[in-house]
């Protein structure tokens, strides 16, 4: 009995309840099955039985129909989806509506520590990002600058096959200096302190399509430069992020030739930041590696909303929406 569901078991005791009841009520009747008339009445009783049984059965399920919902909602809460609730309204009793309140509690508390928690994270990952970019700019290219200048001074006092060496391993330090500029920038790009978001995702772009080979444009509607200034610098890092590595997803696994990154204000001067590119497109139900999961994170906690899905033409179509109102995060399930 302990495996049956609640329903089952309040059934299959009501059940036995029922006919002993009735048992003993033919024993103290003395009723037999003598006659005929004696054989309707018996017959009377087990009808009788069945249909209480019955009518017991039907009234139990539907009792408990907005428990078995709530179960349901609890085994369908994905903690990376928040917003979605019991709905306290369609409890069918008080139990039930209280077991819905307390869940609902239960989610809001959960949803607000791990947002406090992300956050926390994410600040202290870009936090790090900051400091080794400094200590690549400043300490690891200074190092190489001085190896430069001692190379370059060496030089001039050795022969002419010595010198030629000597330009060869310039020219690898140069690489070098060059690829840990890149690494510094990808890090934390100095654009986005000093120039803001617009600057530093044109520049992210330009050096996009210039590594890659990919075609790629940066496209902004009327009154977006402007609402892009206003911004909080949590929020520009979020666009600044996602964008990047969405192109990071087309470049390494898209094949694509063209990539669009535009930008437009919704309603209620919400911005929106589309990455559209025409690869060979995500899959319908695609298995969420650690990026999609951390663009849909970094989304998430500055209020906004974050999609990917394949395009009606094909490729891939990643959407950031930004300052999302609360009553759109929110879904409602009957419970």
């Amino acid at each position: 009995m302990r495996k049956q569901s609640l329903v089952t078991q309040i059934l299959a005791v009501n059940a036995l309840l029922i006919l002993s009841t009735t048992l003993a009520g033919i024993t103290a009747a003395h009723l037999s099955l003598g006659d005929q008339v004696e054989q309707q009445q018996a017959l009377i009783i087990v009808t009788g039985i069945f249909a209480a049984v019955l009518v017991n059965g039907v009234v139990l399920r539907r009792r408990f129909a907005g428990l078995e919902r709530l179960i349901s909602l609890m085994q369908d809460i994905d903690l990376s989806r928040p917003g979605l609730r019991a709905d306290v309204a369609g409890a069918d009793t008080s139990d039930v509506a209280r077991l819905c309140v307390a869940f609902n509690r239960m989610l809001a508390r959960v949803e607000d520590e791990r947002a406090r928690t992300g956050s926390a994270v994410l600040e202290g990952q870009e936090q790090e990002r900051a400091r080794l970019a400094r200590d690549l700019h400043d300490e690891c290219n200074q190092a190489l600058t001085g190896i430069l200048l001692r190379l370059e001074a060496l030089s001039q006092r050795v022969d002419a096959e010595t010198r030629e060496e000597l330009q060869t391993i310039k020219d690898l330090t140069t690489v070098a200096m060059d690829e840990l500029l890149r690494l510094a920038r990808e890090l934390r790009p100095t654009a986005l302190d000093d120039h803001g978001i617009r600057v530093s995702l044109q520049a992210q772009i330009e050096r996009f399509a210039t590594t890659t080979g990919i075609v790629t444009q940066l496209q902004l509607d009327q009154g977006a430069a402007a609402e892009l200034t206003e911004l909080t610098e949590q929020e520009q890092i979020v666009v600044y992020r996602i964008v990047q590595e969405a192109m990071s997803n087309v470049a390494q696994h898209a094949d694509a030739q063209h990539v669009d990154v535009a930008i437009a204000i919704g309603p209620g001067h919400a911005p929106t930041v589309t990455v559209r590119d025409d690869g060979r497109g995500i899959p319908d139900r695609p298995d969420e590696g650690l990026g999609l999961i951390g663009m849909r994170e970094r989304a998430r906690l500055v209020g906004g909303s974050f999609e990917a899905h394949r395009g009606p033409d094909g490729g891939t179509v990643v959407t950031l929406r930004l300052r999302v109102p609360a009553d759109e995060h929110t879904g409602r399930t009957a419970a």
